[in-house]
């Protein structure tokens, strides 16, 4: 049987545009390295597994709060703080091999309430306002740094 889920595992991995994953407190969609994406994260493309997605997850939950300073669109009008609220996120990874060889994750997150987990599995949800309940952040895996977050406005 465990044979049968890898294979099942590998073959849906290369071959959809997206693999589904969760963990404990996450889940989300990783996208293959041919998925068109509009990032500013210059490199090779790649697409992350199991452990470049866990040591992401990591990494947020022990350094989001420190990135989040100060808070902004966050805490006010039913706009929920982020590094309070990360398991009520869906996530969208996207890898990139940069200048230095690093493993980078840009990692985008919607709110799980009313998200439409098919348009999420297909392409990146890209959202103007919806404050912090949409946002995104670069996770360099192998320094264990994260940078770059965007948390969109209110309107």
């Amino acid at each position: 049987m465990k044979i049968l889920l890898s294979v099942l595992f590998l073959a849906n991995f290369f071959s959809s545009a997206s693999y589904f994953i969760k963990g404990k407190g996450f889940e989300g969609y990783i996208f293959s390295i041919d998925h068109f994406v509009l990032i500013d994260v210059k490199g090779q493309s790649y697409r992350p597994d199991e452990k470049d997605i866990n040591a992401a997850e990591r990494l947020l939950k022990e350094n989001l709060k420190s990135v989040n300073t100060p808070s902004i669109n966050q805490g006010n009008k039913g706009c929920p703080v982020i590094h309070k609220n990360l398991k009520k996120y869906v996530r969208q990874y996207i890898g990139v091999i940069n200048e230095n060889g690093d493993k980078v994750l840009w990692v985008n997150f919607v709110w799980k309430s009313g998200a439409d987990r098919k348009r999420l599995s297909e392409d990146i949800e890209t959202v103007l306002d919806g404050c912090s309940r949409y946002w995104n952040i670069k996770i360099n895996v192998d320094e264990g740094i994260l940078y770059d977050l965007r948390v969109n406005g209110e309107a």
